[in-house]
């Protein structure tokens, strides 16, 4: 495994309006937070660096226990941000050239007019994203007028609104209770929320305690479907250089993906026991949800997944008004990324 240098996380609250991005931005422009580091090769032969948006250790975690980095001719800084949002704001700050984040986010750095495109895309295979309930509550039905819990902005919110549809519900139909994603379990257990989005270790953590609580709805069975991204600026890849680096990046990013889904239980423990600090029993119970990820060509399904979650989205109450997706998407960069899955087979 790479050692871990000393690094100041960006750590902020990961409560964001559409109105309110652009303060946001501000604030993290702001920043002094360093960025850790992972060399590639030879420390970054070719002398190129990228600034790599990571969210909670996950990417950098995984190059470190796959090792598919560490013959990179290139140096990855990982900055590390606790939600999409924030890794927006770090684009808008200048602060990285790629970053990972959900669907919403990424629509949203289209609608603040953020520099970037879509660099690759990815569809989740098994769950990593639920609506639980406490007990007591059995469907999704049951959830109007009551309080739920997801964070303005991310993914979570995408997710919980597709989840309400299916009951014929919206976002006015519920109360929100608006919480960073950390506390997204927390406001379940405490009991200010009936119902909560929680990420595997946190379902798994509640339902320890209430064994009868039930998953309304999981991300691999909501429609339109929930897709993953990587985005990168157009400057970046306006550089011939950075360019190939990005895409020898995404290459290594497919295979760290194929070897978590053939390393499950090293990957488990790697990130939820010594990253996250989860118990070894709550851990098997996040290896058999699954929650792996494989990567998908940029074709007219994906782009008309999320332009459907911006318009449920304005259709719900969260919006004022839909708007277009097409800026996230470059045919250029969707047919080198489209050339990259044909190349590499992946696993499941």
């Amino acid at each position: 495994m790479h050692p871990r240098k000393p690094q100041t996380i960006i750590r902020t609250m990961s409560v964001v309006s559409l109105a309110g991005l652009a303060a946001l931005i501000s604030a993290c422009a702001s920043s002094q937070a360093a960025q850790r580091s992972s060399a590639g090769g030879s420390s970054g032969s070719s002398g190129i660096v990228l600034n790599v948006g990571d969210q909670q250790q996950d990417l950098e975690t995984l190059f470190a226990s796959s090792h598919v980095l560490s013959s990179a001719p290139y140096k990855v800084n990982f900055v590390e941000f606790d939600s999409g949002p924030l890794v927006d704001a770090g684009f808008a700050a200048h602060r990285i050239d790629v970053g990972t984040m959900g669907d919403l986010p990424a629509s949203l750095a289209v609608k603040s007019h953020l520099p970037v495109v879509a660099a690759a895309v990815g569809r989740p295979i098994g769950s990593y994203m639920y609506l639980l309930a406490r007990p007591g509550i059995t469907s999704i039905s049951q959830l109007r007028g009551k309080n739920v819990a997801y964070t303005t902005g991310t993914a979570e919110q995408a997710f919980a609104l597709r989840a309400l549809k299916q009951a014929g519900l919206a976002q006015r139909d519920v109360h929100q209770v608006n919480v960073s994603l950390l506390q997204l379990g927390t406001v379940l257990q405490g009991g200010a929320a009936d119902a909560s989005v929680v990420s595997a270790e946190q379902k798994a953590n509640y339902q320890q305690a209430h064994p009868t609580a039930k998953v309304l709805a999981s991300i691999d069975s909501i429609q339109p479907p929930s897709y993953s991204y990587v985005l990168a600026t157009t400057s970046a890849l306006a550089s011939k250089a950075k360019q190939a680096a990005i895409e020898d990046f995404i290459k290594r990013l497919v295979q760290a993906q194929n070897w978590a889904k053939t390393h499950q239980s090293q990957w488990v423990t790697d990130y939820y026991v010594n990253v996250e600090h989860q118990t070894p029993q709550v851990a098997r119970l996040i290896l058999a949800a699954g929650g792996t990820i494989t990567y998908v060509p940029i074709d007219t399904a994906v782009k008309s997944a999320l332009q459907q979650m911006v318009n449920l989205m304005a259709s719900s109450g969260a919006f004022p008004a839909a708007y277009s997706v097409s800026g996230l998407y470059s045919a250029a960069q969707s047919v080198r990324y489209n050339a990259i899955l044909k190349e590499i087979p992946q696993n499941g």
